[in-house]
């Protein structure tokens, strides 16, 4: 392990695995490390945004694909309402094969990987010293791209709070496929209404349903429980296998970079705090990060990172996280307004598409709120 690499990257997941095929495409020696062996399962929803998408340079193979949306299908209380666009506003997709297919784009772009747990790094000022089972690497940089619960992360970005973290469960529930496009179609089932601060979903994947809740774990005391509700009151089998995961809410400023250490993903707190969606933030800022350790000087790399993840992600999911915060202090309001407004949910749903930013979502919003809530048969409250 006398070698030394241009980038150790920790984490083989979207970011982690976009961050070390952009720098290996620049020409530097690129060394991934990740404690799992790969194809692995990650608990997901499997939903790809449009903006997901167009991070990728080729198209998705036919092994990741499973379903085109077009619409979505939301549930409040005793109001459903059910909008379509003319085009396709995310794929559901394989979630483990599409992680291996992000790999292995790293690895035929130059990058190498090895399974092996990362328990600490120094940083030296020269260089990175990362310690893991089985030895030390060394390395001019250190992209951690871990996810949020990695200790690494915590040496830059400290820990965080139970109020600043969502919980998601998830079931994935085998089913024949005829029922599957019967009951959903291209349409994504969303119900408000079932977990505090946040939703439950049921997804159409390719042969199986994957039926999940997620909302800030502070609000989640028995996560379980609700989950099992969430599945009889939707006719699945109380006892299919759960699978849970703690994950970051986006909008909040965190520290993401110091000397010579870069946090990308969910390690770097980017994640959509409306719906929970990371894909598009961790594809994003891995390749930010890809780009920042080959072209800027050594010296300003953190300061530049910082700067460019705070003006191209960091600053509309403020906008997102202000979105989520007045809505779920007006929860009966927004959701009925969501339902029962046409264009609210249609605009959300280019959000969704990548079609529209929260910036301009909330600006177009904000001026019709009262009058939707009129609409709606409901007073402002404030």
């Amino acid at each position: 392990m006398g070698q030394i690499y241009d980038v150790i990257v920790t984490g083989g997941g979207p970011a982690g695995s976009t961050a070390a095929r952009t720098a290996a495409l620049r020409g530097l020696d690129v060394m991934i490390l990740d404690k799992s062996p790969f194809p692995r399962y990650k608990p997901c929803g499997g939903a790809l945004s449009l903006k997901a998408l167009s991070m990728l340079n080729d198209p998705l193979p036919p092994r990741v694909q499973e379903r085109k949306i077009t619409g979505a299908r939301v549930h409040y209380r005793d109001l459903v309402a059910e909008r379509h666009k003319g085009y396709e506003i995310t794929w559901l997709i394989n979630r483990s094969a599409f992680d291996q297919h992000l790999l292995e784009k790293a690895l035929l772009s130059g990058a190498r990987a090895m399974t092996e747990k990362v328990l600490d790094f120094r940083d030296s000022g020269e260089l990175v010293s990362v310690q893991t089972k089985e030895g030390i690497y060394k390395s001019r940089f250190l992209v951690v791209a871990s996810g949020c619960q990695d200790a690494l992360k915590k040496e830059i970005a400290g820990p965080e709070s139970r109020e600043s973290m969502g919980l998601c469960l998830v079931s994935e529930i085998k089913t024949e496929e005829e029922r599957i496009v019967e009951s959903l179609g291209s349409a994504l089932d969303i119900h408000f209404g079932v977990a505090e601060g946040g939703y439950g979903w049921i997804f159409p994947h390719r042969g199986y349903y994957s039926v999940g809740i997620g909302g800030l774990s502070s609000s989640l005391p028995h996560p379980r429980q609700a989950m099992r509700r969430f599945l009889r009151e939707n006719g699945f089998p109380e006892g299919s296998r759960i699978s849970g995961h703690l994950i970051p809410q986006g909008g909040n400023r965190r520290r993401v970079a110091r000397g010579r250490v870069l946090l990308a993903g969910d390690a770097a707190g980017l994640v959509d705090p409306f719906t929970g969606e990371g894909i598009y933030y961790a594809l994003a800022s891995g390749k930010i990060a890809g780009e920042m350790v080959s072209d800027v000087p050594a010296a300003i790399v953190a300061r530049s990172y910082e700067s460019r993840i705070e003006k191209e992600l960091g600053r509309d999911l403020g906008y997102a996280l202000f979105f989520s915060r007045i809505m779920h202090s007006h929860p009966r309001i927004f959701l009925r307004t969501l339902v029962r407004e046409e264009k609210v949910l249609e605009r959300y749903l280019e959000v969704g598409a990548g079609q529209m930013s929260y910036r301009d979502f909330m600006l177009w919003l904000l001026p019709r709120l009262p009058l939707s809530l009129m609409r709606a048969g409901w007073v402002w409250e404030g």
